[in-house]
């Protein structure tokens, strides 16, 4: 998905994959299922365990920041069209455009996307390095 929030106080257009805070009552997988289908429709019994995660700091345009943390997962699906129907009110103005994107593409792109490892969490996972 191609973002930029305009609530960051340094906006950022970039592509990146599905995901999203995580509600109180779920652990980093349920969060994960519950986004992916509410970001693309995309329904799944389970999402394993993550193949990365990170820490960081996010700055709003209002002042206040926010600590972050992320966890990623490797889905394996077949090709399908994505939907909007399951999007929150803000991430239609958050969200530009959504795409698939092949691994081969992302290597030569010279668009932004996040993570900046991507490319290696993809490789990894797929020669087995990063388990499912």
């Amino acid at each position: 998905m191609k973002t930029a929030s305009p609530r960051l106080a340094v906006p950022v257009i970039r592509w990146i994959t599905p995901g999203g805070g995580v509600d109180d009552h779920e652990s980093h997988q349920e969060g994960a299922i519950r986004e992916l289908f509410e970001e693309t429709g995309l329904r799944v019994a389970e999402v394993g365990e993550p193949v990365w995660s990170v820490s960081g700091e996010s700055r709003f345009s209002d002042g206040h920041v926010q600590t972050t943390y992320a966890e990623f997962f490797a889905v394996h699906t077949q090709a399908f069209e994505p939907v909007d129907h399951n999007w929150m009110p803000d991430e239609f103005s958050d969200i530009h455009d959504v795409r698939w994107w092949r691994l081969d593409d992302l290597r030569v792109t010279e668009e932004p996307f996040g993570p900046l490892n991507l490319v290696d969490l993809a490789l990894g996972v797929l020669d087995g390095r990063h388990t499912k």
